[in-house]
């Protein structure tokens, strides 16, 4: 590992800090783009939100402010992702020496942890699953103004996912994969697609049963028994806007839970809420509904299409995201964060169809 989980978990704060100061200042440098109604609605909605909870939760019911914060973190990301909408502070060019570089640290760094080290799972900065989206991320970023070189990249891209042996990275990896050939090969696609689905499935296959020997032993299925054992009883209003703020898993769920123990409450009392269960579906249908998990969708839609992003990548992006979310944090990854800034603000203008490859190619270095 580069980091100790305790290095790691203070480089994130500060990492989010300058997320968020780099969103406000961004904001408050270049005023000059006119008001978007829907952005707008986002913004105030999701601040809102996080204020009349936080009243509720920490001020009424006295929860510990960072068990708050990690259940609402996606929120507050999506207030100051609001902020940075049509800011193209970015050049492409920067944005793909970011890139080129990225995706040699974790190329070299994933080698070393495996051949070195003897790492089964290696990692750049903190869990493959976690960071990978961010890999993906700037490949699409590169994809809509480029197609040079976009075949080697995108091997590029699978050779880091394979040696992750992550296998929610590798679905993400899939539906980058099934993109490019959908978008690239028009005539031929037909007949790419079949192929392509068997060499993944080979890969899916084969990292699956490398990780577990069956669905018992999936340590994700297990934590959706957990969450099922605290929903099975909701009522239609629970199902659409989750449990109480902020809600304590039961006492059962948290025995159970017990060798995630770092993952309990903050307030040291031994008891746990919705991040022990690690899928960010899980975690926010329990926190914060169905219409809780609509909203994030639609305002990071809302978000891109606004900043300029081709349709058709924003659902690859998003698509991407919610498979994290089977896993892991998703919509409240730092990482999924960091790929919103580039995306957001990298200063690209390319054609929303392109029927003729051409108009897509731009002289770039690497």
């Amino acid at each position: 590992m580069l980091l100790t989980k305790h290095q790691a978990d203070f480089s994130v704060y500060v990492l989010e800090a300058t997320f968020m100061i780099y969103a406000a200042l961004g904001f408050w440098w270049s005023k000059k783009n006119p008001a978007i109604p829907v952005i707008i609605a986002i913004r105030w909605s999701s601040f809102l939100y996080i204020f009349f909870s936080y009243i509720y939760a920490v001020g009424w019911q006295g929860a510990n402010v960072l068990d708050f914060l990690l259940i609402y973190k996606c929120f507050v990301y999506l207030f100051f992702l609001t902020f940075l909408v049509g800011k193209q502070f970015m050049s492409f060019v920067t944005t793909n020496r970011a890139l080129v570089i990225i995706f040699s640290l974790f190329f070299l760094k994933y080698l070393f942890a495996i051949v070195i080290r003897g790492h089964p799972r290696p990692i750049l900065y903190m869990e493959n699953n976690f960071e990978l989206m961010f890999v993906y991320a700037l490949y699409l970023i590169r994809y809509m103004v480029t197609k040079e070189k976009y075949l080697y990249w995108l091997a590029f891209a699978g050779l880091i996912t394979i040696l992750s042996l992550s296998r929610s990275s590798l679905l993400m990896y899939s539906v980058l994969v099934l993109f490019v050939i959908y978008d690239s090969f028009k005539k031929t696609r037909v007949f790419i697609i079949p192929g392509a689905l068997m060499v993944l499935g080979i890969a899916v296959y084969m990292i699956f049963s490398a990780r577990s020997d069956s669905i018992e032993d999936v340590d994700r299925y297990r934590f959706m028994l957990v969450w099922w054992s605290q929903v099975k009883d909701w009522d239609l209003f629970s199902w659409l806007f989750g449990s109480p703020r902020i809600s304590r898993l039961s006492s059962g769920a948290c025995s159970y839970m017990n060798y995630f123990k770092m993952m309990f409450s903050r307030s040291g009392d031994g008891t746990c809420y919705s991040v022990v269960l690690h899928s960010f579906l899980l975690r926010i249908i329990y926190d914060h509904g169905i219409l809780g998990l609509v909203f994030v969708i639609f305002a990071v839609y809302q978000c891109l299409v606004k900043s300029g992003i081709r349709r058709d990548v924003i659902l690859v992006f998003i698509t991407i995201v919610i498979i994290n979310g089977l896993s892991v944090s998703s919509f409240n990854n730092l990482f999924f964060a960091i790929s919103m800034v580039f995306l957001m603000t990298t200063n690209i203008t390319f054609p929303e169809d392109v029927e003729d490859d051409e108009h897509n190619n731009v002289n770039i270095t690497a």
